[in-house]
């Protein structure tokens, strides 16, 4: 899939906009105007020179052919696929000096593979349609008459569609006006031939032609010799046909793959965030309502817990805090340049006999770049065993973010939030399934259904007394204590990621950040993804049907910039098409994925990564607990080993201690590799 990947990126660059182009399994290439879409077949067996001929005559097309009714010409069809193939051509070699070699080379490999059917054929003796079509295709020793000439200077010259139009009708008005004049000797011949019994003297015959009033040169225009052994044919010949199109297009139907299973291109849709996502204090009030309700005298040895654990927490909050001024601190003076001001610095003056500098300086320390941050957290059922424990690293980065005042969100992905419907119910009310608030159906588009929603847990929109409310009923709900709404669900982090696609945009512009990171906190691949396909009963309406994707044969395709990203893997092949989609989408966007693995499941984790068999990635997991790998949709992507999470270490540094001995602590109390211990490590390095 290679080449159709490149040959893709070449049309839209000579097309000069992002055409969405397909490659199907389909017979020719074909391009809708309306919707802009490029479709090539999947040839086989194709030299790049010939690849890159058709991709270049398919791009003139749409860029030079409009989009009107060819059926009202004077002329077959065929006859203004010749002219306009010949005027799309010259118009693409004008504006590409480069296609001139491409097209040459392209069509007389084309030309040595016989695609235009001229093997056995003196091309002589061709009509005029078929030789102007060889004419234009590369190969320029065709003979023409003095009267076809005109004809050929006339396609030639075309600029615009109607004079194509023009061509096409005059070459079509002469050879009808020359078949008639041949079928008008033929009626005078035909007696004299009688005459002679049904047979006729070779020499005699030849005798006649060459004394005939057309003469010689009108012969080879109507193809009545040559390829065809001497048999009177003319009758046989159809000047409607253009013998040498038709076998080109044959050719081509050949060449193009006709096996296997054809490729499907998937679109990411744009999510209605009103309907998706569960405002923040919608999320608390039933929370509160529910432990007010069942758990009203356990719930002070829960706030005990977390009046703890934020005690303890403080300590690397402050590192992380400190940290991140040294660092933001150095990286401005790195940035900072000094100049003259060219004002006299009067302090200076007295020093004039041994001192050039008497002039003022200036420092000037560009601004840097705005930070915020969006936490995703699987809310699955399978998070339960590590849930509690991801929470404190949670919670440590969000006390982090708003020590700094860095703008963050915190969302859970969930499928259990079903609000209310007729039924009551997640799942009993089958015939709904394809109906969603959440985006608009439409062929294609990936369905995030309405059974998803994130859950806005935590927000920096909210006061002081609100956060400390909020941050304390999360640590409770992941003591396990939650509501029904609140429980733990299946895993649909590729619904979240095509979340992100709407909620970045939104954030950025809301907060003024120019610098966005976006942690994925999960122990899992993703549940799959279904499409949306019209599906037309013969006896009923038809309706939006969900379809499974396909991981291998399977796009993701990105209408703004025409990339396509291929799902390459069974279980996380979508996860990483949408993070490369997202990430091409907001480069100034950092992706981090963190991955908690417990018990044998490493091996599988490097297989779904295309690592599967890496010692060194093994040996450093196993020394370390945790290790982290590059691509994979992710700018880094951790694996944690959730074992770890629970290895308590202790982190002391004496009151007013200088940024080393800080520094060695901070490293020292690291030795156990426990997951908020990396997760803050590299966020500094994010964000600073």
């Amino acid at each position: 899939m290679a080449i159709q990947n490149i040959k893709g990126t070449l049309a839209r660059l000579l097309a000069t906009e992002n055409l969405i182009v397909e490659h199907k399994k389909c017979e020719t290439a074909q391009f809708n105007v309306e919707t802009r879409v490029l479709t090539l077949p999947i040839w086989e067996n194709f030299s790049n020179v010939i690849y890159d001929l058709l991709v270049g005559h398919e791009v003139g097309h749409a860029l030079f052919t409009p989009n009107e009714d060819f059926t009202k010409i004077k002329a077959p069809q065929s006859y203004l696929n010749v002219t306009e193939d010949a005027r799309i051509e010259k118009l693409m070699k004008r504006k590409f000096p480069g296609l001139n070699k491409t097209f040459f080379k392209g069509y007389n490999e084309l030309a040595d593979r016989d695609f235009f059917g001229i093997e056995d054929t003196d091309v002589s003796t061709m009509t005029l349609i078929d030789r102007i079509n060889l004419y234009f295709k590369g190969n320029p020793d065709i003979q023409f008459s003095d009267e076809e000439k005109p004809f050929v200077e006339m396609t030639g010259a075309s600029e615009t569609f109607d004079e194509a139009i023009e061509a096409a009708e005059a070459v079509y008005a002469f050879m009808k006006e020359q078949k008639k004049k041949e079928e008008d000797k033929k009626d005078i011949e035909v007696p004299q031939m009688g005459n002679q019994g049904g047979g006729s003297d070779p020499e005699s015959q030849s005798t006649d032609a060459e004394t005939s009033e057309e003469g010689e040169s009108e012969e080879p225009s109507m193809g009545s010799s040559g390829s065809h052994g001497g048999e009177d044919v003319s009758e046989e010949i159809n000047i409607d046909d253009v013998l040498t199109d038709e076998s080109l297009q044959e050719k081509l139907k050949e060449a193009a793959s006709r096996f296997g299973t054809d490729y499907q291109y998937y679109e990411v849709p744009k999510v209605n965030l009103k309907s998706l996502v569960v405002p923040n204090e919608e999320v608390w009030d039933c929370a509160y309502d529910y432990w007010d309700t069942r758990y009203e005298t356990a719930f002070p040895i829960w706030e005990q817990k977390y009046q703890e654990f934020k005690k303890d927490v403080q300590k690397e909050v402050n590192y992380l805090v400190k940290e991140f001024e040294c660092k933001k601190s150095a990286d401005s003076y790195a940035r900072a340049t000094t100049s003259r001001t060219g004002v006299l610095d009067t302090t200076k003056l007295h020093t004039f006999k041994f001192n050039d500098d008497l002039f003022k300086k200036v420092t000037v320390l560009p601004d840097g770049k705005n930070h915020g941050l969006i936490f995703i957290l699987d809310w699955s059922g399978s998070m339960g065993h590590v849930l509690h424990d991801t929470v404190k690293q949670l919670l440590s980065l969000v006390f982090f973010c708003r020590k700094v005042k860095i703008p963050f969100e915190v969302y859970s992905f969930t499928n259990e939030w079903f609000k209310s419907d007729d039924t009551g119910t997640m799942y009993s009310d089958r015939s709904s399934w394809n109906e969603t608030p959440h985006m608009e159906p439409g062929q294609n588009k990936l369905a995030v259904n309405k059974w998803f929603n994130l859950l806005n847990i935590l927000t920096h929109k909210v006061n002081a007394q609100n956060f400390e409310r909020q941050c304390k009923g999360l640590f409770t709900l992941s003591l396990g204590i939650w509501p029904e709404k609140l429980g733990l669900s299946g895993t649909p982090l590729n619904e979240a990621i095509i979340s992100l696609n709407t909620i970045i945009p939104e954030f950025k512009k809301e907060n003024g950040v120019q610098k966005l990171h976006v942690s994925i906190l999960t122990d899992g691949e993703a549940a799959g993804i279904p499409y949306f396909s019209w599906i037309q009963r013969k006896d009923d309406e038809g309706y939006w049907g969900n379809v499974h994707t396909r991981d291998d044969v399977g796009f993701i395709r990105n209408r703004k910039n025409g990339h396509t990203y291929k799902l390459e893997g069974r279980f996380t092949g979508m996860t990483k098409a949408l993070l490369n989609y997202l990430s091409d989408l907001y480069p100034e966007t950092n992706l981090i994925g963190f991955r908690l693995i417990s018990g044998g499941e490493f091996n599988r984790f490097l297989g779904a990564n295309d690592q599967y068999g890496n010692e060194q990635l093994t040996s450093e997991y196993r020394k370390n607990k945790s290790v982290a790998i590059e691509g994979c949709g992710y700018v880094k992507y951790f694996a944690i080993n959730a074992n770890s999470l629970n290895n308590d270490v202790e982190f002391n540094v004496e009151e007013g201690a200088k940024k080393t001995a800080i520094r060695s602590a901070f490293k020292k109390s690291l030795a156990n590799k426990k997951l908020n211990k990396k997760v803050l490590s590299q966020f500094v390095e994010l964000v600073a």
